[in-house]
């Protein structure tokens, strides 16, 4: 047995030894990311909020990163102890929020206002603190309740009378269904349903009603991802049905009436066949000229801007290219490999945009050069004033001296203002030709793998200042310039 006065010094020291214990112990602990244990589901139009919480809840270098498919552009970011919006995908911007009162909980929560549909998907929850980093995935389903089910009387069909039910603004896809008074499913005759532009389906489906036999009956429509659902009833009286059948008499008349129709009209067809034919083929020869007409129109459209009087060799500044860009030896060719270049921070360099100038510039004269992406996602090429900002955020725009056409967040589009030009008629071309007229204020783009004009943005005055070739890179890209 140990003695009184040695055990009144061990508890104190104990204690404290188990309590630097604990405390080293939650510091080499791994951060855990972890989500929901199910999906997250929400009405069109509602606000919802993706949980993501993570542990240990010690504090530290904290960012977080909510994305979808690809890393960047993201869908929130919160980094140095505020949001970051500068690479945000632009369907959520100005419609997320991230729930910084839970930050000392270990909650990293995500408010989207106003869900859309096409917001439903997987999202990823990636969270970098110190030198650790973890990651979770939130699913989030999206619904939209439509309109109550329509009952329409069409027509007499097999003795009976024909029922159509019609709901529309539905998802997922809905489901019809058919119940007579006592509560049983009826069969359907026909159903259909189809899908408009914005994702909402509409669904129809039709039934025989008989005489004395279901005169009662309720359509009603939900999907699968609610319980909740609409309906409507029916009830036709017995006086509807005394038409269904008469109408055997009729046709039979009609249908005589359709056969000596249908011998005069052969009759008159015979002798008009000659003229008709001689009508279609002079119809088929002007048709041919139109054609011929439009395709010289447009070949001299592309030769009047496609080919101006000076074909520029572009040279890449490297005094303008930002840290993260790597330029070739002979400076006609640039990669992003987002590995920070030992250069120094001169005032003429791009930062924190990942963009570079061509070494000449233009004051006068109509010029042109190509520019291909050899690799990577997102890019843009066209041209800058010399007096383009260069530090701090900077908005690709003309008003900010940028004209330029690109893949930006997934989609091929013109850089307007006051929004972007989505161009889905044309296919993204790995190679664009960019068309400067100084004087005339003009700046065009031509995909050189179609030879079809791209877009042309509205006349501008330059003033004088100097005009330079210009491109940003997103992650991964690789482009080059021609000649």
């Amino acid at each position: 047995m140990l003695p009184s006065s040695h055990l009144h010094c061990s508890l104190p020291a104990f204690l404290i030894y188990g309590l630097i214990f604990h405390v080293c112990e939650l510091q080499q602990a791994p951060l855990n990311v972890t989500g929901p244990p199910g999906s997250i589901t929400v009405a069109v139009g509602k606000d919802v909020v993706l949980p993501c919480h993570f542990s240990p809840g010690q504090s530290g270098d904290l960012e977080v990163t909510w994305f979808r498919e690809h890393f960047s552009p993201f869908v929130h970011r919160y980094k140095g102890g505020q949001d970051q919006y500068g690479e945000q995908m632009l369907q959520f911007q100005g419609r997320t929020e991230l729930l910084r009162g839970g930050l000392a909980r270990g909650s990293v929560d995500l408010k989207i206002f106003r869900v859309q549909l096409s917001d439903r998907g997987n999202y990823t929850c990636f969270i970098h603190r110190d030198s650790d980093y973890d990651e979770a995935v939130v699913e989030l389903k999206v619904t939209a309740s439509g309109s109550a089910p329509v009952l329409a009387l069409q027509h007499y069909q097999d003795g009976g009378i024909r029922v159509s039910c019609r709901s529309a603004g539905w998802f997922p896809q809905p489901q019809l269904l058919w119940q007579d008074p006592q509560g049983q499913h009826l069969p359907s005759l026909s159903e259909s349903v189809t899908q408009d532009q914005s994702g909402l389906f509409t669904a129809e489906s039709s039934i025989i009603l008989a005489k004395g036999v279901r005169q009662e009956l309720s359509c009603s429509v939900r999907h699968a991802l609610s319980s909740q659902g609409q309906g409507s009833a029916l009830h036709i009286l017995d006086p509807f049905f005394l038409n269904a059948h008469p109408w055997i008499t009729a046709l039979g008349t009609v249908l005589v009436a359709v056969v000596a129709l249908l011998i005069v009209t052969v009759y008159l067809l015979k002798i008009k066949g000659k003229q008709e034919k001689k009508i279609a083929m002079q119809e088929a020869a002007l048709r041919d000229r139109d054609v011929e007409i439009e395709k010289q129109v447009g070949e001299l459209a592309w030769r009047r801007y496609a080919v101006p009087i000076e074909e520029v060799k572009v040279v890449l500044d490297p005094d303008t290219a930002h840290c993260d860009l790597v330029l070739s030896v002979d400076c006609k060719s640039v990669k992003r490999k987002d590995t920070r270049q030992d250069v120094p921070d001169i005032p003429q360099r791009f930062n924190p945009w990942r963009c570079v100038l061509g070494c000449q510039g233009f004051t006068s004269g109509r010029h042109c050069w190509e520019v291909e992406a050899l690799d990577g996602g997102g890019w843009t090429v066209g041209v800058s004033r010399e007096d383009v900002k260069r530090k701090g955020e900077i908005e690709f725009k003309p008003e900010e001296g940028i004209w330029a056409v690109g893949q930006w967040a997934g989609q091929f589009q013109a850089l307007t203002a006051p929004n972007r030009t989505l161009l889905p008629e044309i296919q993204t071309p790995k190679r664009i030709r960019v068309s400067l007229d100084y004087e005339e204020g003009r700046v065009a783009f031509f995909s050189v793998d179609e030879e079809i004009p791209i877009f042309t943005f509205p006349l501008a005055s330059f003033e004088g200042v100097r005009v330079y070739p210009w491109v940003w890179l997103g992650p991964g890209t690789w482009l080059k310039m021609w000649p």
